[in-house]
């Protein structure tokens, strides 16, 4: 348990220390933004006025990007609830198909 604990804390610290530093360069480059009223000549744009066209596209193959989407979260979820079955006894180990026949259960 302590293996598994562990390696979740890691896990949050890093996710944790990216999402500090995203906030961090955002809050700069909008900070930076409202000081410029405008572009003067001969200056390139940089940061997000380079990709605020692209973030509201729609992708060319919506449909097929929810259905992957879909089965992601379907197969993640399934896999969660049958490691909680597993580590509070609900699957016995010594039965060997209990744990695909759940698997295909839940799924």
């Amino acid at each position: 348990w302590f293996s598994i604990l562990n390696s979740f804390m890691i896990v949050v610290f890093l996710s944790g220390l990216i999402a500090m530093i995203m906030i961090r360069t955002l809050r700069k480059d909008f900070q930076r933004y409202e000081q410029q009223d405008y572009l003067e000549e001969g200056q390139e744009e940089t940061g997000w006025k380079l990709v605020h066209g692209d973030v509201f596209r729609p992708p060319p193959m919506a449909g097929w990007l929810s259905v992957f989407i879909g089965t992601g979260f379907q197969l993640t979820f399934s896999v969660i609830f049958l490691m909680i079955f597993a580590c509070f006894g609900f699957l016995s180990p010594a039965n060997r198909g209990a744990l695909m026949q759940a698997m295909l259960f839940l799924f």
